[in-house]
């Protein structure tokens, strides 16, 4: 299994389009309890699942506290799990394993040892929760209070088995759909709470982002987390990333005859190398210049195009000026160009969602804006989806963006849903012109957040 959860790509002889099945959770889930109880000789005590999230506006400027305006969908991540006293977390998965606790793919480390550098691959983003968990606890974390209940004892285990319907590697937060389905399923087997309420999740997803951030490796800001263990069924979060307050706003654009599209373009899709690192210092960079402790904070409460075109002028003119800049110049201006536009892009969709009658065909052209910034100014798409929104647009959806940390991954659209094969078709003879893989077609649902299942 790679650092992600994944599923099991259709076969390539499947002909194009190849769409991805909407996943069964309840039998999936009865099936993890019978492979684990097969693998470890007990009954798990329950199966938690957490979803992956797509994201309508505000990539990388999470960290920098713009608004996000993610959702949870319904591919899940689940794990089973049954508690243990020597201290010891053993993990198997059903992507990286067969029945045989003795085969070489078990992954097991002690909790108390636990640490950054000490654990590699995948099981890392689930052992690295119990090392956020604790971090959270003794109030070692960003997160604003310690959190004392979410500490594990000393001699607190589990052994656990996942399996995941989100695809990998098509950034749609496969990593923290499986980091928050073993958060709440270590939580629950310490506390006995299956249904923690909203202070709790956010306190379990600064846990979650803690691991992947310090244990993985990969800086990023905890929009995926956040999603997966706060969103509710039919809603997008407007997600101010200041405080991780978060509104919730209907994001079901049925009512209206259309759909949310993802296409997962197949092409490598890798975070924890440095190219999401080095985005964010450059961010942090050009707030250092600006004098704020954060981005978001160089732009009023309601922001405009016009006041990110102002604080896009007072940083040439700072620059100019002789102002001390960490970064190249030209790469530190584009990721500021970037960010500004797109907080302003997301407070721009909020007001859509929110109004009883959103104006979809300008949702639409927003999407199609970031897109253009993501490539332009974040310069993090490649050729592959550039390609797949193209293909999208000539095919009559409003619009289509990258979705996650781009290098790979995804493209969302926003499309009649009866037109989704149109479109399908459409990225399919795209993509053959160009000679990429086939890609995978998904159509997503605003769901239900973290829970369990069984």
């Amino acid at each position: 299994m790679s650092c992600e959860a994944s599923v099991v790509a259709p076969s390539e002889e499947a002909g194009c389009p190849q769409w991805v099945p909407q996943p069964d959770v309840a039998a999936r889930a009865r099936e993890l309890s019978e492979r684990f109880e097969r693998a470890y000789g007990r009954a798990p005590v329950g199966v938690w699942a957490a979803p992956g999230r797509a994201n309508l506006m505000g990539e990388y400027i999470d960290f920098s506290g713009g608004m996000c305006l993610p959702f949870a969908h319904q591919y899940v991540t689940l794990t089973a799990a049954a508690p243990r006293t020597d201290g010891v977390l053993r993990a198997l998965s059903l992507q990286d394993a067969d029945e045989s606790v003795a085969d070489h793919r078990l992954r097991e480390a002690r909790v108390a040892e636990i640490a950054p550098g000490a654990i590699g691959g995948w099981f890392g983003y689930a052992a690295g929760v119990a090392w956020g968990m604790n971090r959270v606890a003794a109030g070692a974390s960003a997160h604003p209070v310690a959190v004392p209940e979410l500490g594990l004892p000393a001699e607190f285990g589990a052994d656990l088995m996942v399996d995941s319907s989100v695809p990998i590697g098509a950034g749609l937060a496969s990593s923290a759909a499986l980091e928050c389905s073993v958060a709440l399923a270590l939580h629950s087997l310490h506390t006995g709470e299956d249904d923690p309420d909203d202070a709790r999740r956010r306190a379990l997803a600064r846990a979650c982002m803690d691991a992947e951030n310090y244990i993985v490796g990969a800086n990023t800001g905890g929009l995926d987390q956040t999603a997966s263990l706060r969103s509710h069924a039919g809603e997008t979060l407007a997600l101010d990333c200041r405080d991780f307050d978060a509104a919730r706003l209907p994001a079901d654009p049925a009512t209206a005859g259309l759909a949310w599209l993802a296409v997962d373009t197949r092409a490598p899709h890798r975070l924890a190398d440095g190219q999401y690192s080095s985005r964010r210092d450059e961010c942090e960079a050009a707030a250092a210049v600006l004098g704020v402790p954060r981005l978001r904070d160089a732009l009023p409460v309601h922001p405009t195009e016009d006041d990110a075109a102002a604080v896009l002028e007072r940083f040439d003119a700072l620059v100019s000026s002789g102002a001390t800049l960490r970064g190249n110049p030209d790469g530190v201006r584009l990721r500021l160009r970037h960010s500004l536009t797109e907080m302003v892009r997301s407070v721009r969709i909020a007001d859509q969602l929110a109004s009883p009658d959103p104006d979809w065909p300008l949702v639409g052209r927003l999407l199609v804006a970031g897109h253009e910034s993501m490539r332009r100014d974040c310069q993090v798409t490649v050729p592959e989806l550039d390609a797949a929104v193209t293909a999208c647009l000539d095919a009559g959806a409003l619009g289509a963006k990258v979705v996650g940390g781009g290098f790979g991954g995804s493209v969302i659209a926003l499309a009649s849903a009866a037109e989704l094969d149109v479109l399908a078709a459409s990225v399919c003879r795209s993509f053959a012109e160009h000679g990429f893989r086939d890609p995978l077609f998904l159509t997503l649902t605003p769901s239900p957040a973290g829970r369990r299942v069984r």
